[in-house]
Parts: structure tokens; sequence; C-alpha cells
């Protein structure tokens, strides 16, 4: 039986591999942060960020970042995502992946093990909103403040993010959603030639 062990520890590594890596297989080495320009005042700009922590730079599997229930990123160690929304109300889930999965065939049932906190963000035109997720130290708040968020993902200050976010990389190029939560793409050379 023990001859066994090897091949099983080789198949759940071979799963771990294919999601996200975490911080401990793979360093974010994107760009520092840099504020992205709204491309224009009716859409609102959400910055999701991730402060470093020795905890989250041993991790293997990033969590991922779930908007309408699809996956759109993930978000490892010291790393920022910038979201271009329509005016909407947007359901926002992050989910950690295990051995591969986010399993979410088992969402919002019995055995939802993956799923690690969500709410809905309510965006406005032209806003700027910064979440931040932080699952050991959860950012100050001052007496008597309300709070939007659940567990380790909180809806922060723009003062707060702004301390923090600067030492953050971009994990991957901005994205643009529409209030459905579909994935807006820039038209393509015919599509911009009107074809």
């Amino acid at each position: 039986m023990s001859r066994h062990h090897p091949l099983v520890v080789f198949l759940l590594l071979c799963l771990a591999g294919c999601s996200s890596p975490g911080a401990f297989l793979d360093t974010n080495d994107g760009p520092l942060f840099t504020p992205h320009a709204l491309s224009d005042e009716d859409h609102a700009l959400v910055y999701l960020y991730r402060p470093q922590s020795d905890w989250a730079d041993q991790e293997i599997e990033a969590p991922g970042l779930f908007l309408n229930k699809k996956l759109i990123g993930s978000l490892p160690s010291n790393s920022y995502l910038v979201l271009e929304l329509d005016m909407a109300s947007y359901p926002l889930e992050m989910r950690r992946p295990l051995f591969g999965s986010f399993w979410t065939a088992l969402a919002d049932g019995t055995f939802d093990f993956t799923r690690i906190a969500g709410f809905n963000l309510d965006v406005g035109a032209g806003g700027t909103y910064y979440l931040r997720y932080d699952e050991l130290n959860p950012p100050p708040v001052a007496e008597g403040t309300t709070t939007l968020g659940d567990g380790p993902l909180q809806l922060v200050s723009a003062s707060l993010a702004e301390k923090e976010i600067g030492a953050t990389h971009e994990f991957q190029a901005a994205q643009r959603f529409t209030a459905e939560g579909e994935r807006k793409s820039e038209p393509g050379f015919w599509g911009a030639l009107g074809l």
C-alpha cells in the first residue's frame, strides 16, 4: 500500500497545477500599481487588491474572484486587479481552489466548502471603489463606521487603499464588464472597420 502514496501525491500536485498558482509557486512580477483611467464617465472603476503577507506568500493556489458566478481572475499575494463596470449591482465572491477546481457545481449548497466571502457591490457612474482582500489582517475600522463586505473581502476607503495598494503588482490586465456580468472586449481589426 505504501508504494501508492507517491502516485497519489503526484496526482494531487497535478490537479493543483490546474488552477491559478499562488505566490509560493509563482511570485507576481507584474508592474507596480499605477492608477487606471476610466474609459468614460458612464462606468465605475473597481480595484481589488491583496496586501503582501507571509501567510499569503505560502499559498500553492491563489483564490479566485467570481462575478455573477463566473471566474474572472485570481488574486495571489501582493497583487491587484482592475475592473471597469457598468452601473449595476454585482454579486462578488472569492473562492479558494481545492486540487485545481473551485467546485462551483456545489456552490450555494450544503457542501459549498470553497466559498471564502461574497456580497453585492453596487457601483455608480464615475465612482472608484477599493476592495481589500486579506484573511489575517482585517482593515482598521473607525468606531461607529459601517462596513460593506464579508469576512476577508471588504470595501475600504480610498485613503486606506492608497496607502496599501501602491506596493502591489498588477496580476492581469484591466477588464470591462456589462451590467449582466459579461466581459466586454475591444473590437478586433474587422470590428473596428465596422465589418
